[in-house]
């Protein structure tokens, strides 16, 4: 980021037509901006409606103007706010002038949000939040987002921290008076202290990974032999005719993907080419494709044709490939034939014919067990990110590493591992340097925010 002695501005609305448009100024300079035009900034905390006039005179729009001084705004820097019609010849004639003006230049993405947290108007899990809502597209991503911004893990990381500090403060005092024995009492004390602080951060990694599931989505593949059904079970899914559904074996040869939403949770589909042994260089590359994005998908749904008589010999490689969470569904079992009668709960399975429809409602129930972990709260989970979890874990080994020193003989390397405790923890909040991380939570924001 460029340095906060500028003034930056941006469009904080959603460019395009609109009824109302945003243009939001952030920094020292920020109070002379709608001089520009022609207008007096109002009082801090004030609107005003004022004509803005470009440099000829000519009007270029009646807007109202909104105040605010550092540091009590959002950035923690003057503020002003240009509230126009949402026209584009109005937007862009705005943000061209103050981009011509002295001291002006248009923010980069996140800046304003950057601003905040250097301004310590928001910690690093109150920013990610802040992201994770702007990006929200299901109620339950928003009510994550949410309970993070009300500090859902920032209260008991802080928490957590502030104990680590105050066991590794103990053990630098013993430090300080090396001469003396350390009582039994106080180095059981300081054991049980931790042992409580693993379980506690113990409890709260496993949550069978909801959190970043609701806040990434899930990716799920359908997998299975040519002409199982895979396309026809995605166009069931989908409502609408995604992929081409053709009795010729080998049809999908690309991968062909459906955005779903599977109670609060975003679902991706994918559906691949049919898993067979071929010649053809193009259907090969098809089913290559389908081995990977099994392989990387989180769950799969196994399509079988229960019809043919080696179904149960082409299930039991896919699902080896498809890795412990899948849901096998049993096709046009109504084709099967009599002396080889198809008992689905026996395999395990879900009976389905796509076809007509039925077993469909069997197998978004399967899909919602993959995709939502039973007997899960969704306010339980408080981990959102990758980085999170792995914070959380280094703080657990370096906790476990504490445990395992002999608090009276080296009280010193114990209370090493107390600080790298809580310097994994601070790397969640931004309380120690976060240099590293901040270009790349901030780069995810549009450019108004």
């Amino acid at each position: 980021m460029t340095g906060q002695s500028d003034t930056i501005f941006a469009l904080a609305t959603p460019p395009g037509r609109s009824a109302i448009a945003v243009v939001r100024i952030s920094g020292p300079l920020a109070h002379q901006a709608p001089a520009l035009f022609g207008a007096a900034c109002p009082d801090p905390g004030r609107f005003a409606v004022a004509r803005l006039v470009d440099g000829e005179g000519r009007p270029i729009d009646e807007a109202m103007i909104l105040a605010m001084a550092g540091p009590r705004s959002s950035t923690g820097e003057d503020v002003v706010e240009i509230h126009t019609h949402g026209s584009m010849a109005v937007t862009a004639a705005v943000l061209r002038m103050l981009g011509s003006a002295d001291g002006f230049r248009p923010a980069s993405a996140g800046e304003f949000t950057h601003r905040m947290f250097a301004n310590d108007k928001i910690d690093l899990l109150g920013t990610e939040a802040l992201a994770d809502l702007i990006e929200s597209e299901t109620d339950r991503q928003r009510l994550q987002a949410w309970r993070q911004l009300d500090g859902a893990l920032y209260q008991p990381v802080t928490g957590w921290r502030e104990e680590m500090i105050r066991l590794g403060g103990q053990l630098e005092a013993l430090i300080d008076f090396a001469d003396e024995d350390l009582p039994a009492a106080v180095a059981a004390q300081l054991r049980e202290d931790t042992a409580g602080l693993i379980t506690a951060i113990g409890a709260i990694l496993d949550d069978g990974h909801v959190g970043e599931q609701v806040r990434s989505g899930v990716t799920v593949s359908l997998l299975g032999p040519v002409n199982a059904g895979k396309s026809t079970l995605l166009n069931v899914l989908a409502g609408r005719e995604v992929a081409i559904v053709s009795d010729q074996a080998g049809t999908t040869r690309d991968i062909v993907t459906v955005r779903l939403e599977i109670d609060g949770v975003p679902v991706t589909l994918l559906d691949t080419a049919g898993v067979r042994e071929t010649g053809d260089g193009v259907e090969a590359e098809g089913v290559r494709r389908a081995v990977a994005a099994a392989r990387q998908a989180r769950a799969s749904l196994i399509v079988i044709d229960a019809s043919q008589p080696d179904w149960r010999a082409q299930l039991a490689p896919l699902r080896e490939m498809a890795g412990p969470s899948h849901l096998v569904i049993l096709n046009k079992c109504d084709l099967a034939g009599p002396s080889a009668p198809v008992d689905a709960e026996a395999e395990g399975a879900v009976a389905a014919c796509l076809r007509d429809g039925s077993g469909c409602d069997e197998i978004v129930a399967g899909l919602r067990r993959i995709v939502v972990p039973a007997n899960r709260d969704e306010g339980a989970s408080i981990i959102t990110r990758a980085r999170h979890r792995a914070a959380l874990e280094d703080t657990v080994a370096a906790l476990w590493a504490a445990q395992a020193h002999d608090l009276a003989m080296a009280p010193e390397l114990a209370a090493e591992e107390y600080r790298r405790a809580a310097d994994s923890l601070g790397r969640i909040t931004g309380q120690i340097d976060v240099e590293d991380l901040l270009g790349s939570i901030f780069s995810s924001f549009c450019i108004g925010k």
